[in-house]
C-alpha cells in the first residue's frame, strides 16, 4: 500500500537524492582512498535518511530509533503494521553499513570493487523502497528542480531524460552543455575573459626585448590556466572531480548559431560514467547558483565594471 507524499517528506527525499548523487561523484575517484570512503559513507547515509523519512511518514508521533539495526527493526514493524512488505534488500544495505563500519572502526578502507557494489546496492534499494512506499520513481527525484535558471535547467532535464532512455551520448552532451554554459556566464564577472582569438601575449626579457612567439604562446596558456584555476577555486569546485568529468566530455564549444559541440579525445563511457557526468553537472550547477545567485548576474555583477 503506497502512501501520499507530503512536502516535508518530499524535501527529505530530495536530500536522499543529493546524498546519493554526491556519493556517485566521489565513487568515480580511482586514486583517492578518502573519496572512496566518503562515497560509501554517502551511500549509507542516503539509506539511513530514507529509512528515517519512512518512520516519519508512517507514524509522525515516533522518533526514529537510534542505531542502524534498531532503525531497520522499527521500519519493519511500521511497514508490517501498515500492510506493506518489510524493508527490502536487508542483506545488501547491511553490507554497505558493514563496509562503512570496517573503515571507521577497523581502519579497513574500501577498494574499488567494494565501492562499486555499494553503489549498485544503494541505487537498487532506494529505487525499490521509494517506489513501493511512496509510488515515486527515484530517478525522477531531481535536483534540477532546485536550479532557477530556466535555460540551464532545460539542458539538465534533457540530460536526465536521455540517461533514463539509455541515450548516453546525448546525456553527456546535454549535461556538459548546461555546465559549460553556466561556467561561461559566470567567468567574465569573476575572473574576466581573454579575447576569443588571441594566441599569445607580448613578453619582454629583462633587457626589454620581445621574446619568441612560442614563449608568448606559453605565457598566454599559463595565464589561461591560472584564470581557470581561480574560477574553480572561487566556485568551490573540486578540480580532481572536474578533470574526471572532462575525460568524458572533452572541450565544449558554442558556435555562432548557439549550438554546442563536444571536441577532443574522449574516453569511452560506461553507463556508470554517464551517470557520474550527469550527477556532477547537476550538482555543480546547483552549487554555483547557490554561491553566485543569479547566473546571468553573478554577485549582482550588472554593477561591476572592468
Amino acid at each position: 500500500m503506497t502512501i501520499s507524499i507530503d512536502p516535508i517528506t518530499r524535501k527529505k527525499l530530495i536530500i536522499v537524492r543529493q546524498l546519493y548523487q554526491n556519493a556517485v561523484i566521489q565513487s568515480a575517484s580511482h586514486h583517492s582512498v578518502i573519496d572512496r570512503l566518503l562515497s560509501v559513507i554517502g551511500f549509507d547515509l542516503a539509506i539511513e535518511t530514507v529509512l528515517r523519512a519512512l518512520v516519519g511518514s508512517l507514524d509522525s508521533s515516533k522518533s526514529p530509533a537510534d542505531g542502524f539495526q534498531g532503525l531497520i527493526q522499527q521500519c519493519d514493524s511500521l511497514l508490517n503494521g501498515s500492510g506493506n512488505n518489510a524493508v527490502p534488500d536487508k542483506a545488501n544495505i547491511q553490507y554497505i553499513h558493514s563496509i562503512r563500519n570496517d573503515a571507521q572502526h577497523k581502519a579497513k578502507y574500501p577498494n574499488e570493487s567494494d565501492v562499486s557494489d555499494c553503489r549498485t546496492y544503494a541505487r537498487d534499494f532506494l529505487r525499490k523502497i521509494i517506489s513501493e512506499l511512496w509510488d515515486v520513481d527515484f530517478e525522477r527525484i531531481s535536483l534540477v528542480d532546485m536550479i532557477q535558471h530556466e535555460k540551464v535547467k532545460q539542458y539538465l532535464v534533457d540530460a536526465e531524460n536521455y540517461l533514463l532512455q539509455g541515450n548516453y551520448q546525448e546525456a553527456i552532451h546535454s549535461a556538459s552543455t548546461g555546465l559549460t554554459w553556466t561556467l561561461n556566464r559566470v567567468e567574465t564577472a569573476l575572473v574576466g575573459r581573454l579575447p576569443s582569438f588571441a594566441g599569445g601575449i607580448l613578453l619582454m626579457d629583462v633587457f626589454g626585448n620581445p621574446m619568441s612567439d612560442s614563449q608568448a604562446k606559453d605565457g598566454y596558456r599559463a595565464l589561461e590556466r591560472m584564470q581557470d584555476t581561480l574560477l574553480y577555486i572561487t566556485l568551490g569546485m573540486n578540480y580532481t572531480e572536474y578533470m574526471q568529468y572532462k575525460k568524458f566530455v572533452g572541450h565544449v564549444i558554442f558556435t555562432g548559431d548557439g549550438k554546442a559541440h563536444n571536441q577532443g579525445k574522449l574516453e569511452p563511457a560506461e553507463p556508470s560514467d554517464v551517470e557520474f557526468v550527469v550527477a556532477y553537472s547537476i550538482n555543480t550547477v546547483v552549487q554555483i547558483e547557490g554561491i553566485v545567485g543569479n547566473i546571468d548576474a553573478p554577485f549582482g555583477s550588472e554593477h561591476w565594471r572592468y
